[in-house]
């Protein structure tokens, strides 16, 4: 009975132990990719800048529209 009961308590340390090595792990990893998250974060904030840019663009063609629109109408 005593042989049964250490074999399970190694057996549970080991897996315990297997685990947090494998957390412990994976924490290192994800602090190795920071790099990659921050270069992925510079791409995403330019993008962000070129669609308020093209926003801006097709706002003001909006409005050279409206005053063409006007225009047009006026002179019929």
């Amino acid at each position: 009975m005593k042989i049964k009961r250490a074999v399970l308590v190694v057996s549970i340390s080991i897996i315990v132990i297997a685990a947090f090595l494998g957390m412990t792990g994976l924490s290192i990893h994800a602090e190795s990719s920071e790099t990659a998250d921050s270069t992925v974060l510079a791409k995403l904030e330019t993008v962000l800048s070129n669609q308020k840019l093209m926003m801006e663009d097709l706002a003001a063609i909006k409005e050279e529209l409206r005053i063409i629109k006007i225009r047009i109408t006026q002179s019929q």
